[in-house]
């Protein structure tokens, strides 16, 4: 048995704004970590940009051995709030949940999201908001940064404006 198939995985929280610091600090240490990311789109002085931030901001997950790691340093690690627990017990996370997550972060992260280019009729998917992951038919952009979707709410077809960068062209 390798000394990984002993491991699992547990759920860390961060100080406000530091996980992204404390999961350096960690890995530095020679911990394996793994904390989600997410590509979001943003206005900054007037002008859209695209920023990677963390998908549970506060959190990240952490893989150790029950018996051998060293469990005391993570406490003390800067940016590190402490371990998620139930009781005195930190929470494990099932190998196939992180593997899930990491999947559909990988398939968001693929995609290009932008209406440009899209002609009237093309099947698009919703990367972000309230309607995140509904297919939806690309109508027409409607100014610089909305387009405006066919979407089938409650069995009629209705009209929507959602930001441009949020949507992708699906197969």
């Amino acid at each position: 048995m390798k000394p990984d198939d002993c491991k699992d995985w547990y759920v860390l929280t961060s100080k406000p704004r530091q996980d992204a610091y404390a999961e350096e600090q960690l890995n530095n240490q020679g911990y394996v970590t793994y904390r989600p990311l997410a590509v979001r789109n943003s206005s900054h002085r007037g002008k859209r940009v695209k920023l990677t931030e963390s998908l549970f901001p506060r959190y990240l997950f952490i893989r150790l051995s029950r018996v051998g790691d060293n469990w005391a340093p993570i406490r003390s690690t800067y940016g590190v709030a402490g371990f998620v627990k139930f009781g005195n017990l930190p929470v494990k996370v099932p190998d196939s949940i992180i593997s899930d997550i990491q999947k559909r972060e990988a398939y968001f992260q693929d995609k290009e999201t932008s209406s440009a280019g899209l002609k009237r009729g093309d099947r698009v998917t919703i990367a972000a908001g309230p309607f995140k992951g509904v297919q939806a038919v690309f109508e027409r952009n409607c100014g610089e940064e909305r387009a405006v979707l066919l979407m089938n709410i409650l069995s009629q077809q209705s009209k929507v404006a959602v930001l441009s960068d949020d949507i992708y062209q699906t197969a």
